[in-house]
């Protein structure tokens, strides 16, 4: 049967491909002719810039020039006679001052000096620089000599707390170095004659050790520019996004909202340069840019008019010819309808001077229809002498028919679909399938519509034959594997596609075959897969661990004294062992892990999915040997014997492709043959490095356990001041007394306490601890009102009990609950932020009071802040410690306490260690301090003699 189709004018389809063609061509050269621009524009950009180092390196020159001039004529225009050094230094100076101001403004000058011949100041003019003269650069040393020993002027630039062009000038007495004058004059008059030149603003940063200066970029800070408002925040910004060695070497640009600013670095001429001093061009090219982009746009306008223009002028050409296609094609159908006379009439051949494809066309149409003509009349003669084949044909057909029906395979027609058309009686037999049924209803979905998919490939002749197995359900309910073959016959009369379908029962030989591949991959008495399996899946594992990065194990256990049993008891034990070992492996690994029997008592349990970091990747295997460990070291009961065995395994990492299969089996046979050596139950890391680290971390871990019962935790106290120094309370830190290693920092052991779960027994001491210690302080009127401060984890906080333990701990000790101070961290505070702030207002019902620790180092959200019922702030020490010589640090803590006014709670710093800390943060509004400058982390007693002191 025709399927429809969608009609397109072969006018349109021309058009819509030559549109095709000139839009690409069209895009293309807008695209090029962008691309000219652009380029024209960065030549024209370099251009800029040389011409701007050229007018900066001018103006600089100039401006030196004109400062050594003035400095030279300086002696003379002071009327500096004889006797100079004889001169009352003070008397010289209000001479001198009397017309200073006003040579000052004249000038442009900064400042002067007037040195004694062995280089002492004498006197000074204007603003001197702070930076004394053992910071000065090698320039202003050099310039200094060549006007003491050659006795001429000279000029320099110089950086110190600013970069000013200095002159010195000698001053000749008799014929006699006398003395020397020295002006300095500021670079920014430079700077401005810059941006009037140019149109293009200029920035001058420069390295200082002075920490007096602010604004740092790139480590260097601002001595000038053109634009300050504007120059100095964006130079910022651009220091935060570009390093100064890509400055360095190329100019950068920077999308500043709708502008987009180019920064140049210019180099100074040798005789000017100096090493603190770094000269910046900022030029705004946004509007430049735009120009580029505007005449790209208008190519590309251009272009596109123009090919609509000649697409349309097509358009109308091929009206004429098309309209002649038309007429032939609305003639053709009366062939099919045998009026060929008619078609004749319809199409009238015209004589051209030059023919085309059309009148091709009319004459083809015309020929056909008497070849047509003809053909119809041959037919006519054909049917009589087919009437006779027919008889025939019937004959062959029940020859066929009786054929298969006795055939036994299942032989059907169907059509695309799988609708039976006919199917033989061994088909019916064996499937209880007849004519009009769906073959393959049977079939999964998923299956059942990729066959369809190929029957329709064979059914128009994309495949001659397809071939697959599928499993069917038979009459009789059982499932047999068919293995079936299709192909096309021909078109029946509705013009549908006919399929011959042929399916052999291969049932047994399927099961056959599962017995070979059992035999071939698995082992006969566990079940479990043998080496050639284990090495085909270690070869996929290799493969997905190099992909993903993670690593993967490799265990190779060696049951223990083995052949003894053998020997004593019979294989018959033995192979029991072996079965029983199989099942308990089997539940020690996780879904995804193999476990294979390789020989005798020898298993693999291939791991993979593990951590992408080494340490972590042998932490897990540890845990998984453990576990196999302790699982096989349970008693077997075989037969009437009670077996305790014991193990030694040998382990080796992988995660790329460095080792192949077999390798690796080798390296893990090393090892589980070192852990033999090593003793029974034992096992062995192929890396001996690795062994060792693991064996450091099992260990303190195992101590660290040991140690709660053990009572090695001892609490240390650091004292909290007011601004008078009286005590306010404390923080309790704990330390780990080791009986071998000594005092254990808690950097160390926390880390793994907190992996391990270990930080909530740990923690709920320290509670208890503490408050254990408010009731001893109770008794006495010097200590019953100082507070304890507890740091609790998020582990221990977050438990569901945790306000009945606080509850429990106040209750038992009878103290009062206001006294007791919990700290909690910000970074604790993000996950499970409503359970936290239920978990702290229940708290807060019973009087415990909260202080938020280490605020500004980490989330800092005013969204979390207002939430929670906190009583007090903590400043950071890391704040605390830079805050005398650092702008950023005074800054943070000056909001810190602002904010914490504001919202009526109460501030400490900690890690207060001088005097001068303790100043800036009392001048800014804290008065609770907890440090060095008041005392080190300490025992009990010694807390409490010092309390008395």
């Amino acid at each position: 049967m025709t399927q429809p189709t969608h009609f397109l004018s072969l006018r349109w389809k021309l058009l819509l491909i030559l549109f095709s063609v000139s839009a690409i061509l069209s895009i293309a050269s807008s695209y090029y002719f962008q691309h000219q621009l652009l380029l024209q524009f960065e030549q024209t950009r370099k251009e800029a810039q040389i011409k701007h180092a050229k007018q900066i390196n001018g103006l600089i020159s100039m401006d030196v020039e004109r400062i050594r001039q003035l400095a030279a004529t300086l002696p003379t225009f002071i009327n500096m006679n004889n006797g100079l050094m004889k001169y009352d230094s003070p008397a010289f100076y209000h001479y001198f001052e009397s017309f200073w101001s006003s040579f000052q403004i004249d000038m442009g000058v900064e400042n002067a000096k007037l040195y004694a011949p062995d280089g002492h100041v004498i006197a000074t003019w204007g603003n001197e620089p702070k930076t004394n003269r053992s910071v000065q650069s090698k320039s202003w040393e050099k310039n200094w000599e060549t006007v003491l020993n050659k006795e001429v002027s000279n000029g320099l630039i110089a950086c110190a707390d600013t970069c000013n062009i200095y002159a010195f000038a000698p001053i000749l007495q008799k014929g006699e170095m006398a003395g020397a004058f020295s002006i300095g004059a500021s670079l920014a008059d430079t700077v401005l004659s810059f941006k009037k030149t140019s149109n293009a603003d200029l920035a001058i940063i420069f390295s200082s050790d002075s920490s007096s200066i602010k604004q740092p970029l790139w480590g260097m800070h601002f001595a000038a520019a053109s634009s300050p408002k504007l120059l100095i925040p964006l130079i910022a910004k651009v220091a935060s996004v570009y390093s100064f060695a890509e400055l360095s070497k190329k100019p950068v640009r920077y999308v500043d909202a709708d502008d987009v600013y180019e920064i140049s670095l210019v180099k100074l001429e040798t005789s000017h340069s100096t090493d603190e001093m770094q000269l910046i061009v900022i030029e705004n090219i946004a509007d430049d840019l735009a120009t580029v982009e505007k005449n790209s746009k208008q190519v590309m306008i251009f272009a596109m008019v123009a090919t609509v223009l000649i697409l349309a002028l097509l358009y109308i050409l091929l009206s004429i010819p098309l309209k002649r296609l038309r007429r032939i094609a609305s003639s053709i159908p009366l062939l099919g309808q045998g009026a060929f006379q008619a078609l004749r009439a319809n199409i009238k051949l015209h004589p051209h001077l030059l023919k085309d494809e059309v009148d091709i066309l009319d004459q083809s149409a015309i020929d056909l229809s008497y070849k047509l003509e003809s053909l119809e009349h041959e037919v006519v003669e054909k049917n009589l002498s087919l009437k006779n084949l027919f008889n025939e044909v019937s004959k062959e057909k029940e020859f066929a028919t009786k054929l298969l029906n006795h055939a036994e395979a299942i032989i059907a027609t169907t059509n695309v679909d799988g609708r039976i058309l006919s199917i033989n009686q061994f088909g019916v037999t064996l499937s209880g399938k007849n004519k009009d049924d769906q073959m393959y209803s049977d079939l999964p979905e998923s299956e059942l519509i990729a066959l369809k998919t190929k029957l329709a490939e064979v059914a128009n002749s994309k495949l001659y034959s397809y071939a697959h197995k599928s499993v069917f359900i038979a009459a009789d309910k059982t499932h047999r594997n068919i293995s079936w073959g299709h192909t096309c016959l021909q078109d029946d009369n509705k013009g549908e596609a006919i399929l011959l379908s042929v399916g052999m029962d291969i049932t047994e030989q399927t099961k056959s075959q599962e017995v070979i591949h059992q035999l071939a991959n698995y082992d006969v008495l566990t079940n479990l897969p043998n080496r050639r399996l284990l090495i085909d899946r270690l070869k996929h594992a290799l493969s997905a661990s190099n992909r993903s990065g993670e690593h993967g194990a490799l265990l190779f256990i060696d049951l223990d004294n083995f052949k003894s049993i053998n020997d004593t008891l019979g294989h018959k034990v033995g192979d029991v062992l072996l079965q029983e070992v199989s099942k308990r492996l089997i539940s020690c690994t996780r879904e995804g892990d193999t476990v294979s029997r390789i020989g005798s008592d020898e298993f693999i349990v291939l791991l993979e999915n593990l951590s992408a970091k080494a340490v972590e990747s042998a932490g897990q295997v540890e845990r998984i040997v453990s576990k196999i460990q302790q699982n096989l070291n349970q008693p077997f009961q075989l037969q009437t014997h009670l077996y305790q065995n014991t193990i030694s395994v040998g382990i080796c990492l992988f995660h790329d492709m460095n080792h192949d299969a077999e390798e690796l089996l080798k390296q893990v046979d090393i090892a589980v043959n070192q852990a033999k050596r090593n003793g029974s139950n034992s096992i062995c890391f192929y890396d001996p490095k690795m062994q060792e680290s693991l064996n450091a971390y099992v260990t303190l871990e195992r101590e660290l356990n040991q140690a709660i019962s053990a009572k090695e935790f001892v609490l240390y106290y650091q004292i909290q001041v007011d601004t008078d120094g009286k005590p306010l309370g404390a923080e309790v830190l704990i330390r780990w007394q080791h009986p071998k290693r000594g005092m254990v920092s808690p950097y160390e052991f926390i880390p793994i306490a907190e992996e391990t779960g270990l930080i909530v027994p740990i923690g709920k001491w320290v509670l208890d601890s503490a408050c254990a210690q408010l009731k001893a302080w109770k008794k006495s009127a010097q200590t019953n009102y100082l507070t304890l401060s507890v740091n609790v984890t998020a582990q221990q906080f977050l438990q569901d009990n945790f306000v009945a333990q606080v509850a429990s701990a106040i209750k038992k000790n009878g103290i009062d609950p206001e006294l007791l101070k919990l700290e909690l961290t910000e970074s604790m505070l993000v996950n499970e932020l409503d359970k936290t702030i239920a978990t702290m207002h229940a708290l807060q019902k019973i009087g415990i009071k909260f202080s938020l620790d280490d605020f500004g180092t980490g989330y800092s959200s005013l969204q979390y802040l207002k939430r929670l019922p906190i009583d007090q702030l903590k400043i950071d020490q890391s704040f605390v410690h830079e805050i005398t010589n650092n702008v950023s640090d005074q800054a943070i803590v000056r909001t810190i306490i602002a904010m914490t006014h504001t919202l009526n709670l109460n501030v400490i710093a900690e890690g207060v260690e001088t005097e001068e800390q303790r100043q800036i943060l009392l001048d800014n509004g804290c008065y609770c301090y907890q440090g060095y400058l008041f005392g080190k982390p300490i025992p009990i007693d010694a807390f409490e003699a010092r309390l008395k002191e």
